[in-house]
């Protein structure tokens, strides 16, 4: 028995070898670390349908498996500059603020950009931050996932330099609120602008308490978070009703000086 036990292992250590699962375990946790724990790493990913679906990978199991079980190693000795590298293939304007809010929510507001590129909507951010901990991939996974992002590859580059590569098409922005066509929703005193997500917009109605003082300014965003239309007006408005441009995807609604102008809320019905 022990004998059909050990071959089995044997096997199956054999079989993950050559698995795109192995090569990312070991690229992730290190060359030693892999060498050291070879054998409890095959018994932990004995089945790897569980982290391989479609011939991709669920990153998000896999780190969450290899912090659960010690295997990743993200304290130094002592505090030293990082640096995360952030790609999207498309959607780079709704990648760059998805990504902004994600790290804030984390609590990172302390970083630098050390490189900003966008070119054929394709974004690759880099930025660089003191610490004496590696930025925990399963925090982040797990944030990304609440937003719906998809990440498409992980690279541990060396201790202090992480990669990941992520798919923004289906995600959602942090804060933002669905509102139906025909609702009509009450918003209360906003702490930040109010970010609206809609589909097959026509118009757009938003109604100020009457003892506001608001001053309109709203931004009309497509899918991609590219700007449709800005509305600007120096007068307090009671009321305010507006033809929304076509492939409205997302509405920031705000006053055009302070929050504090509407902190009695306001309503808004979408038609």
């Amino acid at each position: 028995m022990l004998k059909y036990i050990f071959l089995s292992l044997i096997l199956f250590m054999t079989t993950l070898s050559g698995s795109i699962l192995k090569e990312k375990i070991e690229n992730i946790i290190g060359n030693r670390e892999y060498k050291i724990h070879q054998n409890l790493i095959g018994l932990i990913f004995k089945n790897e349908n569980r982290y391989i679906i479609n011939d991709n990978i669920n990153y998000y199991s896999l780190v969450k498996e290899l912090k659960a079980n010690g295997l990743l190693k993200l304290r130094f000795n002592k505090p030293k500059d990082i640096t995360i590298e952030f790609k999207s293939l498309s959607q780079s304007l709704k990648a760059y603020k998805t990504l902004t809010d994600t790290m804030k929510s984390l609590g990172y507001r302390h970083f630098f950009t050390k490189s900003l590129n966008k070119k054929d909507d394709i974004l690759t951010w880099k930025i660089i931050f003191k610490t004496e901990y590696m930025l925990d991939p399963v925090f982040l996974l797990k944030e990304l996932k609440l937003k719906h992002c998809k990440v498409l590859n992980i690279e541990n580059r060396a201790s202090d330099y992480w990669y990941y590569e992520i798919d923004f098409d289906n995600s959602i922005l942090n804060q933002a609120r669905k509102i139906e066509k025909n609702e009509k929703v009450k918003f209360h005193k906003p702490l930040h602008p109010y970010f609206l997500i809609v589909d097959e917009i026509s118009s757009l109605e938003i109604r100020s308490h009457s003892l506001n003082n608001w001053f309109p300014n709203i931004t009309f965003f497509d899918k991609d978070l590219k700007i449709l239309n800005v509305i600007k007006k120096n007068k307090i408005y009671r009321k305010y009703k507006v033809i929304a441009p076509e492939n409205t995807k997302y509405i920031k609604i705000s006053d055009l000086y302070n929050l504090i102008n509407i902190k009695r809320g306001l309503t808004i019905i979408v038609r």
